[in-house]
């Protein structure tokens, strides 16, 4: 007679698969249950008569779960044209909290939330630089890496040989609030012009305010004194592995989580589409006495 050992379930999984139960799809509620109580250890003839189904189908999504983790357990894609991954998609959704009962994403969590392979997202996650914090947080791969929480932009600069995106940090940042990708948080036009630079005049115009990080495309001298300089001002490269241009929309993306943040998104967009093109784009927010931009309970 053969024997089923009691099935391994990731403990991070569980809150996934608790939720699938009362809030996803019937089918995949089922399978949701049958790991469940197979990670309970109860056998395939048990758990048929608990859920309804027969054992074979037990045994099947038993197996699937043991080889492919939370995304065997979806329904295969359909033939034909293969779907296509939206790499901002997944970025936005890794910004919002997590699945109830999971503290931070993984690979495997996301990949059964979106429908895709766990590979897909550890891939778009490595490309734009940024991994999963707690509560919806991203810490962004630079280096030294950023590790509190964006909340505003403060200011950008594109110019021939350096690109800067001045961002506003708190690690007491609320939950941030759902994303749409093509929404508040999506910014485009980044690429470097080719003008000479204007990076002291960008960096004498920028709000010093700590917390302070720099996010730069190689760290030309100018910012390394200006920063030194000042208390809570941190500079960050990104390495060559990463596009300056990807952790920066990661980081506008985080910023939008909020009003504030997302008004500042906003303004930088707005310039953008102002500019003409006949030098270095530099853009910095109002300082507190100005009112550039006024959002209600923005610093």
């Amino acid at each position: 007679m053969r024997t089923f050992p009691p099935l391994a379930v990731d403990d991070a999984d569980v809150g996934v698969l608790r939720s699938w139960i009362h809030a996803d799809a019937p089918q995949t509620a089922r399978r949701a249950h049958i790991v469940l109580l197979s990670g309970a250890g109860l056998g395939p003839s048990a758990v048929a008569d608990e859920v309804g189904c027969s054992k074979q189908t037990v045994i099947t999504w038993r197996e699937r779960y043991r080889s492919l983790g939370l995304a065997g357990l979806r329904d295969a894609p359909r033939s034909g044209r293969p779907a296509t991954v939206d790499p901002l998609a997944v970025v936005a959704r890794t910004l919002d909290p997590p699945v109830p009962g999971v503290a931070r994403w993984s690979t495997r969590t996301l990949a059964a939330e979106l429908g895709i392979s766990n590979v897909a997202v550890a891939n778009i996650w490595r490309a734009w630089g940024i991994s999963p914090a707690p509560g919806g947080r991203v810490q962004l791969a630079t280096e030294p890496a950023v590790e509190r929480a964006v909340t505003m932009v403060r200011g950008l600069y594109l110019g021939g040989r350096t690109r800067v995106l001045a961002v506003q940090l708190d690690d007491r940042t609320p939950v941030p609030s759902s994303r749409r990708v093509g929404a508040s948080g999506h910014l485009t036009g980044i690429d470097v012009r080719p003008h000479a630079d204007e990076v002291p005049a960008f960096l004498g115009r920028l709000d010093p305010r700590p917390p302070l990080a720099l996010l730069v495309d190689g760290v030309p001298d100018e910012v390394g004194r200006w920063a030194a300089g000042r208390r809570g001002v941190t500079v960050h490269a990104v390495p060559a592995v990463v596009t300056w241009s990807r952790i920066a929309r990661s980081a506008c993306l985080a910023a939008a989580g909020n009003p504030c943040g997302e008004a500042s998104v906003a303004a930088v967009r707005t310039a953008l589409d102002g500019h003409r093109g006949d030098g270095p784009f530099a853009w910095a927010g109002a300082r507190p006495e100005a009112a550039e931009i006024h959002v209600a309970g923005c610093a």
